[in-house]
């Protein structure tokens, strides 16, 4: 107590960095940023002491007065700040910096800034405390194909620079991309959004030497009307020891692997839509891997069914792949095959794979595969998805493996899937609950199609030996009950034989049921292995 008898507590401020927003200028790269209200730079400066940069104010004594306007409260709050040390302040901004509020995202493919300039210009101790910490703190002098890069940089002391792009970058933005690339000791990411193929070949032209703090690197075509160059075999000199990811999206670069040779960081790698161009074989691509201790996510995907069998007998050693832990792969399954026959990944916990329709599919590998990665099993519960231009399976909760074979007959879609997994029996052996839907905005034709038959259905089934319970969209239920129907007499166990429980979408118990279904309950009945029709609605589920 005080002696006029005030009580003493002690001040907690608990809006240091509320989320307000409110247009400003006061960024280069985004007219939105957030500026805290109760910070703003007149206020503070009116309790701030005039000392040099860095030194701490003297400790004050706070009175709590209950009576008072809540606006004393606000100066309170905004005093017990200024108190606070410098490092208690820079373990704030810190924290200030993971929060996503704070954060600006720039570019579809890579990182994007947060919101740091707002906070050096609420005074001028903690614009000291921010350009003290750069790396800590994460300060990057941010340069796009719109800024005046060259005034930017010399505006800001010499931080790292990360280049981002979201608009379309053409022979004319380029320039200020290349700019920023003059800094080249000061560039610490490349993420450009969509750049065309003149573009491409003047920036490619710009970056023939190392970029020797490089951590991230982007580049991505969304035009596929026209193919793109390819990136030159001196691109970034061919040495990036500081690089952690990659990221091609309908970029060829043929000589990847040597790059990826120099940069034992790398942590991420993204080849989407490779062009024909860009093609690189499995026996290289294993090669390279092999050498990235850390990586831990991989991503491959073919703009088209392209593979070319490789001239020599693939190597018996294995290489292991220490840190991968997601692993996706979209193309042809002979590249597939001989890609993963190659590698060891002990800690992959969740596997995608995608493959274009084939008359034919023989992939005993994707057994062996999985067979050698525990955490990709059990395989229970399973969830079969039909849309109008792929089947796809996905296995476990939370999901650990997915199958999607792109196609749009719907024959093609049930022999496809009958095909391949009738080569991964013992992965099905566990598998006690199978879901099977249709997509909501499908379209697909399945009782008057010429090309459709019952047999298709009723040959998947056959391989869910342990299913106890099948769960079936409302979309399904007719082809599926026209199939169930024909099992009757000495076909009623043929397939499903350890179902008990069929749950359809859109019956209900006491009404009028599908006629096949109602074949299939009885003969079960009869046979001595009765099923529990239940009625069931799906819900969406999120992994």
């Amino acid at each position: 107590m005080t002696p006029s008898g005030e009580q003493i507590v002690e001040v907690i401020n608990e809006g240091v960095f509320p989320s307000t927003t409110e247009s400003t200028d006061l960024d280069d790269y985004s007219s939105e940023v957030s500026v805290p209200r109760e910070l703003s730079v007149e206020p503070v400066l009116s309790l701030q002491k005039k000392e040099p940069c860095g030194e701490r104010p003297q400790g004050l004594c706070f009175v709590h007065r209950p009576q008072q306007p809540s606006t004393d409260a606000v100066l309170l709050g905004q005093a017990m700040v200024d108190m606070l040390p410098d490092n208690v302040l820079l373990e704030i901004f810190d924290f200030y910096k993971e929060d996503p509020a704070s954060q600006i995202p720039l570019v579809s493919i890579g990182p994007g800034t947060w919101r740091w300039k707002t906070l050096i210009q609420v005074c001028r101790r903690w614009r000291c405390v921010i350009f003290g910490s750069p790396r800590r703190l994460d300060l990057r002098v941010v340069c796009t194909d719109t800024t005046p890069t060259r005034t930017s940089l010399d505006i800001w002391p010499p931080f790292a620079i990360s280049i981002l792009c979201r608009h379309r970058v053409d022979e004319k933005s380029v320039e200020n991309v290349i700019a920023a690339l003059e800094s080249r000791h000061r560039i610490y990411h490349i993420f450009i959004d969509d750049i065309n193929g003149s573009a491409l070949e003047i920036l490619a032209a710009a970056m023939q030497k190392p970029l020797p703090i490089l951590q991230g690197f982007g580049l991505k075509s969304n035009d596929e009307s026209v193919p793109m160059p390819a990136l030159p075999k001196k691109f970034l000199g061919g040495y990036a020891p500081s690089l952690e990811f990659i990221g091609l999206y309908g970029i060829p670069f043929p000589t990847l692997p040597k790059l990826m040779l120099s940069g034992a960081q790398i942590v991420g790698l993204v080849l989407f839509d490779i062009p024909n161009s860009g093609y690189i074989s499995p026996d290289v691509m294993v090669t390279c891997l092999g050498e990235l201790p850390s990586l831990n996510y991989l991503f491959i995907r073919f703009q088209s069914p392209i593979f070319h069998p490789p001239q020599t007998a693939p190597s018996r050693t294995r290489a292991v792949l220490p840190a991968l832990i997601n692993f996706a792969f979209y193309g042809m399954s002979e590249y597939f095959e001989a890609f993963v026959a190659q590698i060891d990944t002990p800690l992959l916990d969740d596997l995608t794979v995608s493959f274009f329709v084939e008359p034919t599919f023989y992939i005993p590998q994707l057994r062996h595969f999985i067979d050698r990665v525990e955490r990709l099993k059990p395989f229970n519960p399973a969830r079969m998805e039909f849309s109008d231009g792929a089947i796809g399976i996905t296995c476990g909760f939370p999901r650990r493996f997915e199958l999607r074979i792109r196609c749009e007959r719907p024959d093609w879609k049930l022999s496809s899937m009958t095909q391949i997994l009738g080569q991964q029996l013992p992965l099905l052996s566990h598998l006690e609950e199978l879901e099977i839907f249709q997509s909501p905005d499908a379209k697909i034709e399945w009782m008057d199609n010429p090309d459709m038959n019952s047999s298709l259905w009723l040959d998947l089934f056959h391989l869910f030996i342990a299913s106890q319970s099948l769960y079936v969209s409302e979309k399904l239920v007719p082809p599926i009950a026209a199939a169930l129907q024909e099992l009757t007499g000495e076909r009623t166990m043929e397939v499903l034989p350890a179902l008990h429980s069929l749950s359809l979408e859109g019956i209900q118990p006491c009404g009028p049921k599908e006629e096949g279904i109602k074949s299939f309950i009885d003969s079960r009945e009869l046979s001595g292995h009765p099923v529990t029709l239940q009625s069931w609605k799906r819900h969406l589920s999120i992994d």
